[in-house]
């Protein structure tokens, strides 16, 4: 067995000390971009720069891996690449690798992690540690600069209600990447402190509620409200958890049926109100749960079907394929979109990946730690299905490809260690 050098170890740390700087550099060219000061993209070059080293590090232990993961790059790349060639003149070909390495990212954060704490496992728990809590600043940071007035907002205007902009997501774009980003910041912070320090166990709570306020996105303020009720239980005894489990389901329940005395008033003091119930009459619950994706999935769709042949919907025709004929080409859910823009394969690797993540942390369900990892994750799925950017987020995959890197090498230890090794 060929132990990895110190110089491979040195190498790990270096890459995960600069990686808490990683959604810094995100806000900052947001920040830039805001005020039309640079358009250079300086993000994009260090998480290729980070992703790059991850694979240089991975290649001693990881080759077959790594050698599969180009494979399947090629097979996305494939679709789009006839789709290129079909256009004159073609549109460029850097967005659809961008998004393939966005979708692999993950993956990759998680062996790269999952080797890091196979080899020096204390100073891995500290780096997690550390790049939770640099992310967890620059997105609190971030909002702060939103309550300010500066940066994007998070719902644009809508024509057909007098209805302004409402919310604010700071210096990022998207609204949608950055609520699942909250969500599983605040799930990690959560269980830390409930673990170490309970007491500031509520300061987390407020401060995620302040961050979902500014968002005002349904996945943010439901999803830290989940978190903060659910992750306590989640680190109780087995037999407490089921007699408290039954008494959070009655006050559901109660809440739930009162929710017509409450309910309204609470979304008008938010400026959803308005919003909300102009979807609902129109589109019904289905157009509300799915905020219209429904309607871009049927317009891509038509798109597919009328320019395309069928050989070709396997093979996925790029997001150049979508964007030539309709404006808004991603639907905004990811196992619609994958598929539609890298194959079917893209759509077996999505499900694959869920899958493994679901299956690891319910391999970890004794620890608490997994029973939280269990959660997030099923609410990341949840999230991929029905609001997207989740796979396909360039700003999820570090905490959460290192998050569950860690668990998976203290929950198979030494198998996830010895993996690969010659």
């Amino acid at each position: 067995m060929i132990k990895q050098s110190g110089n491979t170890e040195t190498g790990w740390q270096l890459i995960f000390l600069l990686a808490a700087f990683s959604l810094l550099f995100d806000m900052l060219q947001g920040a830039w971009q805001s005020l039309e000061l640079i358009g250079l993209p300086v993000a994009q070059a260090f998480k290729a720069a980070l992703l790059a080293a991850m694979l240089w590090c991975l290649r001693a232990n990881d080759r077959r891996m790594l050698v599969l993961l180009a494979l399947l790059a090629g097979c996305f790349a494939f679709g789009p690449l006839l789709t290129q060639w079909r256009l004159q003149p073609p549109l460029g070909f850097s967005r659809e690798l961008m998004l393939i390495s966005k979708v692999f990212a993950p993956l990759i954060a998680l062996l790269a992690f999952t080797r890091f704490t196979c080899n020096t496992p204390e100073l891995a728990q500290k780096s997690l540690q550390r790049l939770m809590l640099c992310f967890s600043v620059v997105l609190l940071i971030n909002f702060v600069f939103g309550f300010a007035g500066f940066g994007y907002a998070a719902y644009s205007p809508m024509e057909q209600i007098e209805l302004g902009s409402l919310g604010s997501s700071g210096f990022f774009v998207s609204a949608n990447e950055l609520s699942a980003l909250l969500l599983i910041l605040t799930a990690y912070q959560l269980h830390y402190y409930w673990v170490k320090y309970k007491l500031l166990y509520i300061v987390v709570v407020f401060l995620a509620l302040f961050c979902a306020l500014q968002l005002l996105t349904k996945t943010a303020l439901f999803g830290v409200l989940l978190l903060a009720v659910l992750i306590p239980l989640l680190h109780l005894e087995a037999e407490r958890r089921k007699h408290v489990a039954l008494l959070i389901a009655g006050v559901a329940v109660v809440l739930l049926v009162t929710s017509p005395l409450w309910l309204g008033a609470l979304l008008q003091q938010l400026g959803l109100y308005q919003k909300l119930l102009w979807v609902w009459q129109e589109k019904g619950w289905f157009g509300l749960i799915l905020s219209s994706r429904d309607l871009y999935m049927q317009q891509n769709m038509q798109v597919l079907t009328e320019h395309f042949p069928p050989w070709h919907w396997l093979l996925g025709v790029g997001q150049a394929g979508i964007a030539l004929y309709q404006k808004k080409y991603f639907a905004e859910s990811d196992f619609f979109d994958l598929p539609m823009f890298f194959g079917v394969l893209a759509l077996v690797f999505a499900i694959g990946w869920f899958g493994y993540l679901l299956w690891l942390s319910w391999q970890a369900r004794a620890r608490a730690e997994g029973r939280v990892l269990l959660l997030i994750n099923g609410i990341l799925l949840l999230l991929a299905a029905l609001a997207g950017h989740v796979l396909t987020s360039g700003l999820l995959w570090l905490p959460w490809g290192c998050w569950c890197g860690y668990v998976l090498a203290r929950q198979q230890v030494p198998a996830a260690c010895n993996r690969s090794r010659s």
